[in-house]
């Protein structure tokens, strides 16, 4: 979906920013790499320049709206705010005040929807908040997300009949930081190990 040299430019600003980190392990066990994606609401021309390319490609969509899940506001009010597009948020439960909506900002039944996340830490969440953008009425055209972490969870929801689309995935992470000297063969072979430990089964 990205060029090499975008995905690779994504690649070196989020480890610049701390959001993807390899500390040095305390045994065999430990993670061997670490990613906080939550990291770019504190770093401003991080998160602009992922709104950027997100933008790329979701401007290839037909659609209305810009939906973002409550815990990712940032990145969908930057897309926004940047391309002036109409935006609406969905939240993870009802408030206990005001009208309790579950689909916050001007909308009207029969538009079209695309949803942006930093990735999908859990498949039911978000098949849930899709869930509700289809009970008020709306069509997801597409999701796009900044990172797939290779776990079954853009499969998934594929499967569910969404499209469901990633900028960059674990792989290119590993690769772009081992070619340019930021992590260690070892380090390599222990997160390529790590990550064929967390799949299951049921994900491939």
């Amino acid at each position: 979906m990205l060029d090499l040299r975008s995905k690779q430019k994504l690649i070196d600003l989020l480890y610049k920013s701390g959001a993807i980190s390899f500390p040095k392990a305390k045994n065999p066990e430990s993670l061997p790499y670490e990613i906080r994606l939550q990291y770019l609401t504190s770093q401003p021309k991080i998160l602009h320049f992922t709104a950027k390319l997100l933008w790329s490609a979701i401007k290839k969509e037909t659609f209305d709206l810009v939906a973002g899940p409550y815990t990712d506001i940032p990145l969908a009010t930057t897309i926004s705010l940047e391309y002036n597009w109409p935006m609406i948020f969905i939240r993870g439960e009802r408030k206990d005040h005001g009208m309790g909506k579950l689909i916050e900002g001007n909308y009207s039944t029969d538009q079209k929807v695309v949803v942006v996340d930093e990735e999908i830490r859990d498949p039911a969440d978000t098949l849930q908040l899709l869930g509700r953008l289809e009970g008020s009425g709306l069509t997801i055209v597409a999701m796009y997300v900044l990172i797939d972490r290779g776990l079954g969870s853009i499969k998934l929801i594929r499967d569910k009949g969404f499209k469901c689309e990633a900028l960059i995935n674990l792989n290119d992470i590993f690769v772009r930081l081992f070619e340019t000297g930021k992590i260690s063969p070892s380090q390599l072979t222990q997160a390529k190990l790590y990550f064929e430990r967390k799949r299951t089964p049921s994900y491939i």
